[in-house]
């Protein structure tokens, strides 16, 4: 299975790249072909052959996140196709690999799409220990979860999704509409492209595979979990972590 993976850094998150990377190819499907497809304002010398960049601005706040899958769409024309990729999975730059990771670990075959269990809502911190949680209930967002759809058991964090290819492109597209409507009226969801990829996970609920929070440890919380560090979401002071070199 070939795998195509996305990056996401503009100005000083370019710093997290060659030690993202170095991870992601030791730890992470290591016996798959993976592609890297990376994000990113900045400059990059010595770039590895299975690296390709996609120039973006950097967009600032929140027009990083309302631009996410205008971007990500981009991906098409990029030769990020059914004939040359079987999936896209989206690893936030501060999220490293920490142990191997293996194809069925990671992949369910009969689901066409990934999310990752948020650890702080498998934890119980607010917002998440009571209704609505950190759903957006807003009826005015095209993010809104009612209670027809609600479901308290599980919420995702937008630190890692993915899908299988081409089907990824049609969760990308309505996301991207439902955020152009939002923002041509003023309004913002409540946490960004999260709160819209929530929607889509709990509206193909049957199709989504839910991977544990050990795929989003937070290094900040780490005292609270219950769970393996399979891939650490990394807290602000991360120097020690951070390699600058490829």
């Amino acid at each position: 299975m070939r795998i195509a993976v996305t990056f996401w850094g503009t100005q000083t998150y370019l710093n997290f790249l060659p030690e993202w990377y170095g991870r992601l190819e030791k730890y992470f499907l290591p016996k798959n072909p993976k592609h890297y497809f990376v994000f990113t304002d900045g400059e990059i010398e010595r770039i590895p052959d299975n690296v390709t960049l996609m120039k973006i601005p950097h967009y600032g706040f929140p027009d990083t996140y309302n631009k996410t899958f205008e971007e990500m769409l981009k991906l098409h024309d990029n030769g990020v196709r059914e004939d040359e990729f079987d999936w896209l999975v989206s690893v936030d730059a501060d999220l490293y690999a920490q142990e191997e990771i293996q194809y069925n670990d990671f992949f369910d075959q009969d689901k066409k799409y990934i999310g990752v269990h948020h650890p702080c809502h498998h934890v119980g911190f607010p917002p998440h220990n009571k209704y609505p949680g950190a759903y957006d209930i807003s009826p005015l967002s095209n993010a809104c979860i009612d209670d027809s759809i609600m479901d308290m058991t599980v919420y995702y964090q937008g630190c890692l999704w993915g899908g299988k290819i081409p089907e990824v492109y049609n969760m990308m597209r309505k996301i991207d509409e439902w955020t152009k409507d939002d923002v041509s009226k003023g309004i913002q969801a409540r946490y960004y492209e999260e709160s819209y990829m929530n929607k889509w996970f709990l509206t193909h609920r049957e199709e989504t595979h839910t991977l544990s929070p050990s795929y989003a440890y937070p290094q900040m919380f780490e005292k609270y979990c219950d769970f393996p560090n399979k891939m650490m979401h990394l807290a602000k002071d991360n120097s020690q972590l951070n390699n600058n070199e490829w």
